[in-house]
């Protein structure tokens, strides 16, 4: 099975039950075996456009999900190699009308699983499985456990909000991260939210945010020991990574569009911000400015470089930059 283009290695391949369940048809009495190809994790599957889609069963059966991921995250454990299945959903311009699968994911879940997979089944030629927050500028994910992986998930704004928040706090240790294949689109205020969480892996997305496409809120700590590689930034609103105070983060190989209105902001930062950081490393990047020049909106003005940073063959318009941005 595949998500997201990614292929995907399920720990139990759930069969039709060789007996049925108990009579009457009660949910979720029916056998949990199937073919096993890791040790111990289960498979959950979420699926809202279910017309039996219900929070009162085990979840591993396709055919009878659950109705919300709160509920599957209550069934997971930590380090068992479980995975959610979030079944397509589209709100959107095409596959809505075509499949009738219109309601999105409407949920602010907190991950406290460590090792937990959320992978949103997504039709080909659509962004992903559709999520937004529970209520109008709220967070859609917030982790708050080690090692969890995200992939799939095309999250929408409402009113604002937040994709993903990783913390490492006393409420949880979010490091780790892994946010892969995901879609944030321009109605949310922040795609990806990270707060003193270390070794975050985040690759292949599009963000097309509000405000900020991947910040550093920098309250609990500063964010660190991060690969940042693959993605679309699309005309972000204010800054494309505003991750200030990071250090030791590899940022690589990523593409930045931003409108002239924006680019021609003198000092707008609104590529890569890693002013107070130090030690990063910025190589083969591709920016929609110009090389250094007396005028605004340049190489230097989009983007603001830490202390002993090494930015490496940055492509502009105009051609490649081999020094750092001042």
């Amino acid at each position: 099975m595949s998500a997201g283009r990614v292929k995907l290695p399920l720990p139990l391949i759930r069969q039709r039950p060789w007996y049925p369940g108990q009579l009457g048809g009660i949910a979720g009495t029916d056998s949990e075996s199937g073919l096993r190809t890791s040790c111990e994790g289960s498979v959950f599957y979420v699926d809202p456009n279910h017309s039996d889609a219900n929070d009162n069963r085990d979840g591993t059966n396709p055919t009878a999900p659950l109705a919300t991921v709160a509920k599957a995250l209550t069934l997971c454990q930590d380090y068992r190699g479980d995975v959610i299945l979030v079944m397509p959903n589209d709100g959107g311009a095409y596959g809505g009308t075509v499949t009738g699968r219109v309601t999105p994911v409407t949920e602010s879940v907190t991950v406290n699983v460590a090792g937990v997979r959320i992978v949103g089944t997504n039709n080909a030629g659509v962004q992903g499985v559709h999520w937004t927050p529970a209520t109008a500028g709220g967070t859609c994910i917030s982790i708050r456990a080690m090692d969890v992986l995200v992939e799939g998930i095309a999250f929408l704004g409402s009113a604002g909000g937040v994709g993903i928040n990783a913390t490492w706090s006393t409420s949880g240790e979010g490091d780790n991260p892994t946010v892969r294949h995901c879609y944030f689109d321009d109605n949310i205020d922040t795609g990806i939210e990270l707060d003193y969480s270390w070794y975050p892996r985040i690759y292949g997305n599009m963000f097309e945010c509000d405000e900020y496409g991947i910040e550093a809120l920098n309250v609990e700590g500063a964010l660190a020991y991060g690969h940042i590689y693959d993605n679309w930034f699309y005309d972000v609103g204010t800054s494309a990574m505003e991750l200030a105070d990071s250090y030791r983060m590899l940022i690589e190989r990523n593409w930045f569009y931003v409108n002239d209105a924006v680019q021609a902001a003198a000092s707008a930062d609104s590529m890569i911000n890693l002013a107070s950081g130090n030690n990063n490393m910025i190589a083969n990047n591709w920016m929609s400015c110009l090389l250094p020049a007396a005028a605004n909106g340049d190489y230097d003005d989009c983007n603001s470089p830490g202390t002993n940073d090494a930015w490496i063959n940055n492509h502009c318009m105009d051609g490649d930059s081999v020094t750092n941005p001042t």
